[in-house]
């Protein structure tokens, strides 16, 4: 062992991607302690939040070029803003404290155990069976195919956080399906698992708790416009136009992939012998149902129950635990809760201090002078409008939605409320436009590898067809949404 480890440590560091990943890392730090030390601090801002930004910036850039894994950077750069005193804490302990606090966040703890919850759906094949159930009577198709995945992401959507793992569920029977019918059709399973990956991102749309930055942007609305919003606000302004999305964007994709396999008669056949294989509905099944019912019952009435989502979740994990459902093993080895448990507190924690210390107001009002010079007296909902076509572009510089909220939401929203928008129409066109443009890219989101993975796109097609997908429905969003939310008398 002693003769070949220096061996790999050499090739390593002769390793194209080790030079990839280092260079970046040298020019962030240096950069960052460039600006630490010799940029004149604008006067409407204090010491503290310039320092701050510069640590929140650097997190961001190092995120975005991957120089390490997600929650890596997320600890060094806990790290730096506590021994610099970034804040401008007085005391080692107060640096620490202000660099963890939001550790305690109740909504990243809601976040969390969705990601255990959303789990029993794979461990009991809840998940597969309803999307085989709506196959056998609908499947006869690809169009019909496409629906069917899709209505199945929004049945698991509410208890899913995670897009990656309904992906996980959903796709290898989009996959499957698309060999049985016709293995030669390489545009069928082309077809189907894009619009896989448009659907996934529409039921994000549609529910609070059907993706990790929803929930992000809560903790945002309520911080930057002291807008709280529960699961069935959420359900009342955003999955009307889900539903539209829904509709309309499996037929489009089907227009403009043009599979040759139209008619798919082997489809419901597939789906029946599928299900005949699962069998019957297991008890553990019948549990994960039982509960599932139970936690939409806890968060649509949360208000009336006097129950916060995070408390019902944590009801929901209990009683999966109890009944048996989920193991203790199950919880510890979910590594994507935990993995987003440290990342997302950090990056939610500094976000929370840079409003706190002005820096992001400060930004916000750059921006909306600028946009004021440039656009001179527009409406509202042209402003709007503009200010939604710059944020879906900027997927392009995000390899996560989340990040991409966390670091630009509170900006962009406070930038709209200064330029007259309502609060409430910022925040949930914020909230469609973040879950719209993870489909604009090939790393804009950690489910679109797996997806490539199944080989029907190379890095153009998927590209192509994101653009399709992003572009058609930013424009389908927000046209049901202004239309919507008119009707709700929220404009």
């Amino acid at each position: 062992m002693s003769a070949i480890s220096p061996n790999k440590t050499v090739s390593s560091a002769k390793d194209p991607l080790f030079a990839i990943k280092v260079i970046p890392t040298i020019f962030i730090i240096l950069l960052s302690a460039l600006c630490w030390r010799y940029i004149t601090i604008p006067i409407e801002l204090n010491i503290a939040a310039f320092h701050t930004a510069i640590i929140f910036i650097a997190t961001i850039v190092a995120i975005v070029t991957n120089v390490l894994p997600t929650g890596a950077v997320a600890v060094i750069g806990v790290s730096a803003y506590a021994l610099l005193h970034a804040g401008g804490e007085t005391s080692a302990k107060a640096a620490i404290m202000a660099a963890t606090s939001n550790f305690n966040n109740v909504l990243i703890w809601l976040i969390v155990i969705a990601f255990m919850i959303a789990r029993a759906f794979a461990k009991t094949g809840l998940g597969k069976r309803i999307a085989l159930i709506l196959l056998s009577w609908f499947g006869q198709s690809s169009l019909r195919i496409a629906y069917c995945l899709g209505i199945a992401d929004f049945l698991i959507a509410p208890a899913t956080p995670s897009n990656t793992a309904r992906s996980a569920i959903i796709s290898p029977i989009a996959d499957s399906l698309a060999k049985v019918i016709n293995k030669d059709d390489r545009k069928l399973g082309q077809y189907l698992i894009s619009s896989v990956s448009a659907m996934n991102d529409a039921s994000a749309v549609g529910f609070q708790t059907g993706f990790a930055g929803n929930l992000a942007l809560v903790g945002i609305a309520a911080s930057v416009a002291d807008i709280n919003i529960t699961f069935s606000h959420w359900a009342l302004y955003l999955l009307m136009p889900a539903v539209i999305l829904l509709l309309t964007i499996p037929f489009i994709l089907f227009k403009f992939i043009n599979p040759d396999t139209k008619h798919t008669p082997q489809a419901p056949t597939y789906a029946k012998q599928a299900l005949m294989h699962l069998g019957p509905v297991s008890v553990a099944e019948w549990k994960l149902i039982a509960v599932f019912i139970g936690l939409i019952i806890m968060w649509v009435g949360g208000q009336s129950l006097h129950l916060h989502a995070t408390t019902a979740a944590f009801i929901g994990l209990s009683a999966l635990l109890i009944l048996g459902v989920l193991t203790w093993d199950d919880v510890k080895s979910e590594k994507g809760a935990w993995d987003t448990l440290i990342w997302f507190a950090v990056l939610m924690g500094m976000a929370s201090q840079l409003k706190t210390l002005g820096f992001t107001t400060w930004v916000g009002h750059g921006v909306s002078d600028l946009i004021s010079q440039h656009m001179g007296h527009a409406s509202p909902t042209v402003i709007l409008i503009v200010m939604m076509i710059f944020y879906l572009i900027t997927a392009y510089f995000f390899a996560s939605g989340t990040a991409k909220v966390v670091a630009l939401g509170p900006v962009i929203i406070g930038s709209l409320i200064a330029l007259g928008v309502n609060p409430l129409i910022s925040i949930l066109a914020v909230a469609g436009i973040t879950n719209i443009g993870c489909n604009l890219t090939t790393y804009s989101h950690a489910r679109n590898p797996l997806l490539m993975g199944y080989q029907y796109h190379n890095d153009k097609q998927w590209m192509s067809i994101g653009l399709i997908i992003s572009g058609g429905g930013a424009i389908i969003f927000m046209t049901t949404g202004i239309i919507w939310w008119s009707i709700l008398g929220l404009m």
